[in-house]
């Protein structure tokens, strides 16, 4: 067994960089505090879904062979981080990452439904996918399930394909996000399998993955901005006669917000990298940049909205927005026990492997 040391470099090409650039310019207009909360209680604005649309943003991540733009992981990510700085909200992220399992399945030889793949393809019809998929409850908690007439998710060893005629009704969240429950033996629910055995599960596991790590690259833009808002209002307020960010307690505080916002960007790279171009190594880094990514925007927003005192609990202040919007998107994959209890089985595979490593080569000396 062999260790080997690879240097942590985040830095972004200069088409990735201007990359971001549109992207901010594009999210900072068309999706303001504003335009979010007009948005609410679904939290879907369909003329930015438009604008996302026509500006290409569809087709980005998806391999130039099955109609997109070729990008990867990383395009997805930082369009992720994109959208959690405005909370923009749009079904952009579940919708690509099902695009990019139908494209696999298409490269498979998958049939699909006459004219659903071009349909998804242009964003005319939303597409999400059910990322826990264990049917514990029968039904699922599906993100953008109130906006999708097509979700994949994975059941009885099998990727199967849930679609309905009318949209599901939203389950009611504090942070106004279009999640929905989804049954695939409700009656009004059409199931297709459209994969199955042992290359359906490696579909789905990277599928699983995928949409880890791009929700982690959105809880990293709440992140962002939440350090952000809570910065700009500490250099703002005073109180007995000075700013409150002189105060130690707020100054810590704001370099705990950017300390977790750096430690979770660049867990959620590192997994979209090693994920696109090594999937075999370090699998559970996705679950590790979603438990990260989870766990500091919790903690981080919950500490913004402290660093503004009595007014960031109210539903006025920008900061609160933010807040609602951390807890539900963080939580809709089940929250981090999944991940935990994943990353600790890679764990226990790891010792087991080197333990065995060990005495093959004790036993290889004598």
């Amino acid at each position: 067994m062999t260790t080997t040391l690879r240097r942590n470099d985040y830095t972004l090409s200069d088409e990735q960089d201007q990359l971001v650039a549109m992207l901010r310019s594009l999210f900072s207009e068309k999706s303001p505090i504003s335009v979010v909360r007009d948005a609410e209680p679904l939290g879907f604005d369909a003329q930015l879904w438009a604008t996302v649309r026509d500006n290409g943003l569809l087709t980005i991540s998806v391999p130039a062979e099955a109609g997109g733009d070729g990008g990867g992981l990383i395009e997805l990510v930082l369009t992720g981080i994109e959208i959690g700085r405005t909370a923009a909200p749009v079904p952009l992220l579940d919708h690509v990452v099902a695009l990019r399992t139908l494209a696999r399945l298409k490269d498979e030889g998958v049939e699909l439904a006459e004219g659903s793949w071009e349909s998804a393809l242009a964003g005319e019809t939303i597409l999400s996918l059910a990322p826990i998929s264990s049917w514990e409850l029968g039904a699922e908690l599906v993100p953008s399930g109130a906006l999708a007439k097509s979700v994949l998710a994975f059941k009885d060893g099998s990727v199967i394909l849930m679609t309905r005629e009318g949209l599901a009704e939203q389950a009611p969240n504090e942070g106004c996000t279009p999640v929905a429950w989804w049954d695939p033996t409700d009656a009004s629910v059409s199931v297709t399998t459209l994969l199955s055995g042992d290359q359906a599960a490696e579909l789905w596991e990277l599928t699983r993955r995928e949409w880890r790590i791009a929700t982690a690259a959105s809880l990293v833009g709440i992140l962002a901005m939440a350090g952000e808002i809570a910065r700009a209002y500490s250099v703002e307020r005073q109180a007995f006669g000075v700013r409150i960010a002189q105060f130690q307690a707020i100054s810590h505080d704001l370099v705990d917000m950017h300390m977790d916002e750096l430690t979770s960007r660049n867990m959620t790279l590192k997994a979209a990298w090693l994920t696109e171009h090594e999937p075999d190594f370090r699998p559970e880094l996705a679950a590790m940049a979603m438990a990260q990514a989870t766990r500091s925007v919790l903690r981080s927003t919950a500490k913004a909205v402290h660093v503004h005192g009595g007014m960031g609990i109210t539903l006025e202040a920008d900061i609160s927005l933010f807040y609602r919007k951390a807890a539900a998107w963080a939580l809709v994959g089940g929250g981090t026990r999944r991940d935990l209890e994943e990353i600790s089985k890679a764990v226990d595979r790891r010792a087991i492997e080197r333990t065995r490593w060990h005495e093959t080569h004790e036993l290889a000396k004598r």
